[in-house]
């Protein structure tokens, strides 16, 4: 049975509905599993519309960050004038529209970054850890701003990078810096890689006094940090596209798994801990699980 029963109450009109147990009162559903306001229908203000601000379709290969939207010319619109009414600045405005000039015309399409920033392709070689150095933010930043679960990134795949400034680096000196590991201690190899009585010794060794700094070869996350059998306490590193360096016989280390940490930062301190005949530090490479020669990525 329905019963409808209208009542007035500060000079607006609520409705009462019961059905099988359901009521509907004044925008307010409630259910046996408890009560839950039902917003408002809302409108676009006015000046939204004036402005033909519609949002940017997002796709994989672009920045999923929610606010991203492209700004329709009208006429008697300046770059100074869009970049003003955004809240960004000039620079960051030409950041994202490559090849724009103060020549803009009623129907071109420009894009709005949510903030100050740029937005970067990625290249072949690329890694979100030296991206992130190059234009000096932090790696979750970029993750946060793009919505990125992962550290993976595609070819092609454009990332926002907020707080960055375009020019800041040239992509090719990016890439160049990204390619290249760099020593990860002072000393002298005492073995290098390859087949030693019997099996392959997988890196190279380097030694010096005990308590030498150790630094990361390159900028990444740590993926493992502690004692690990032979190697004794030990520090592994993933710098992405399929790279990890790993660094044993430490006597101490500094880092936790799962930090990011950036190229030259001191990790650890050389020691003689697990299979090892003095001090020194068991450097290794590996690519895609395979261990390299690490004498090819140094200087």
């Amino acid at each position: 049975m329905i019963v409808l029963n209208l009542l007035k109450m500060n000079a607006r009109q609520w409705a009462y509905v019961g059905v099988g147990g359901v009521a509907l009162l004044a925008g307010v559903w409630a259910a046996p599993g408890g009560v839950q306001t039902v917003p408002e229908p809302a409108t676009m203000p006015p000046q939204a519309e004036e402005q033909q601000v519609t949002p940017m379709p997002v796709t994989s290969a672009e920045p999923s960050q929610q606010a991203l939207q492209k700004h329709i010319v009208v006429s008697g619109d300046t770059l100074c004038g869009i970049a003003q009414h955004y809240g960004i600045d000039l620079e960051t405005l030409m950041a994202a529209n490559p090849g724009v000039t103060d020549l803009i015309h009623p129907g071109d399409e420009l894009v709005i970054l949510p903030h100050k920033g740029v937005v970067y392709q990625v290249d072949t070689g690329d890694t979100l850890w030296d991206i992130a150095r190059v234009y000096g933010v932090q790696v979750e930043t970029i993750k946060s701003a793009n919505a990125k679960s992962s550290d993976d990134i595609a070819v092609g795949e454009k990332l926002f990078i907020p707080g960055a400034r375009w020019g800041r680096a040239e992509p090719a000196v990016a890439r160049a810096y990204a390619s290249r590991f760099t020593w990860p201690t002072r000393g002298e190899i005492s073995s290098p890689f390859g087949w030693r009585w019997g099996r392959l010794h997988a890196g190279v060794d380097i030694a010096n006094d005990l308590g030498t700094h150790v630094m990361s070869a390159r900028a990444g996350r740590v993926i493992w940090a502690g004692w690990r059998g032979g190697y004794g306490y030990t520090v592994m590193v993933d710098h992405g596209g399929g790279y990890v360096s790993l660094y044993g016989h430490l006597d101490n280390y500094y880092v936790e798994r799962g930090q990011y940490i950036r190229a030259g930062q001191r990790i650890a301190s050389m020691g003689n801990t697990g299979n090892s005949t003095g001090p020194h530090l068991h450097f290794e490479v590996q690519k895609d699980g395979q261990p390299v020669d690490p004498m090819g990525l140094l200087p």
